[in-house]
C-alpha cells in the first residue's frame, strides 16, 4: 500500500486524481519548508493520527515538523517518536586547570576517568545536539545507563528522548 492509498484512508473515500491533485506527500511538505525529511517514517491511522519516527538532524526541527503535518488535510494528531542525531564532531574537551601549589610538581593532572566522574556525581547542562545516551556514555563509560540519568531529572525531564540546549541535569552517583 503506497503513500497516496493511506492518505486515501485517513482522507476518506475521494477519487484517487482529486487526491494527487490536492495532497502532497508529508515529506514533500517538510522538504519544501527546509527541513531534511529523508530519516522520518510516517505510519498512518485510520483515525487521522500520523506516528512519526525516525531521526531529525535539528532539535529545533521538531515543533516545526509536527506543526506542518498538523496543517495537512485529514491529520488530526501527530505522535512524535522522533529523535535527534548525533552531532558530527565532538566539542573538544576543555582544559585542566594547572595542579594546586600544594600538589608535587611530578604528578600531572588529567581529566577524569568516566568512572571517576560517575563516583563523584554531579551536573551537567544540555548541549545542542546532546542525547541522554551520550551524557550517560561520556560519564559512566556506558550509554545504556542513560536511565539512571532520567530517573534522578524526572523533576526536569518528561521524556528520556527529550532533552534541550540549556537544562541542568543531575548525574547520579553509580551504585
Amino acid at each position: 500500500m503506497g503513500l497516496l492509498d493511506n492518505l486515501k484512508n485517513v482522507l476518506g473515500s475521494k477519487k484517487k486524481d482529486d487526491i494527487e491533485a490536492t495532497t502532497k506527500a508529508p515529506s514533500q511538505v517538510l522538504r519544501e519548508n527546509g527541513i531534511e525529511a529523508s530519516g522520518l517514517k510516517y505510519q498512518f491511522g485510520s483515525d487521522g493520527s500520523v506516528t512519526l519516527g525516525g531521526t531529525i538532524q535539528q532539535e529545533s526541527d521538531r515543533q516545526a515538523i509536527i506543526d506542518l503535518l498538523k496543517a495537512l488535510p485529514g491529520i488530526e494528531s501527530v505522535n512524535d517518536q522522533m529523535t535527534v542525531a548525533a552531532p558530527a564532531a565532538a566539542a573538544p574537551a576543555e582544559p585542566t586547570p594547572p595542579p594546586a601549589a600544594s600538589a608535587p610538581a611530578s604528578e600531572p593532572s588529567a581529566p577524569a576517568a568516566p568512572a571517576d566522574r560517575a563516583a563523584a556525581g554531579g551536573t551537567y547542562t544540555v548541549k545542542s545536539g546532546d542525547t541522554l545516551w551520550n551524557i550517560a556514555k561520556s560519564h559512566y563509560g556506558d550509554g545504556s545507563k542513560y536511565m539512571k540519568i532520567f530517573e534522578a531529572n524526572k523533576g526536569v525531564l518528561d521524556n528520556p528522548d527529550r532533552i534541550f540546549p540549556g537544562q541542568e541535569l543531575v548525574i547520579p552517583k553509580l551504585d
